[in-house]
């Protein structure tokens, strides 16, 4: 889903290996380095010129999002609920309220 694939560019940026990714996330090393490829060459994980980019619903939260919690929260243990809802906006283009986000930190047995 597009949801996992957005993730990708911002482990890889936040220095996780390419092995890293695709153990946190559960996918194969083919999508990891097709989707780095494009967000290299076009800046987004869709190639823009075969189909857009489509925005998901507001308030839910896929595997994918809880993978890239607990990878943000494992990379910066102090960092603020706000900070945490803002980078899944600019990076997963996930929006959510940060009750949501204390809820998933709950679930992940995060404090």
């Amino acid at each position: 889903s597009d949801d996992l694939k957005s993730c990708i560019p911002v482990l890889y940026s936040e220095g996780y290996s390419v092995k890293d990714i695709c153990h946190l996330l559960g996918i194969k090393k083919t999508l990891t380095y097709n989707v780095l490829n494009r967000y290299h060459r076009y800046g987004t994980i869709s190639n823009p010129n075969t189909y857009s980019y489509l925005v998901r619903g507001a308030c839910s939260l896929c595997p994918a999002d809880f993978s890239f919690i607990s990878a943000v929260v494992k990379h910066h243990p102090s960092i603020y609920l706000d900070e945490l809802k803002e980078q899944l906006s600019l990076q997963c283009n996930v929006h959510i309220s940060l009750a949501t986000i204390s809820r998933a930190l709950k679930k992940l047995s995060i404090t």
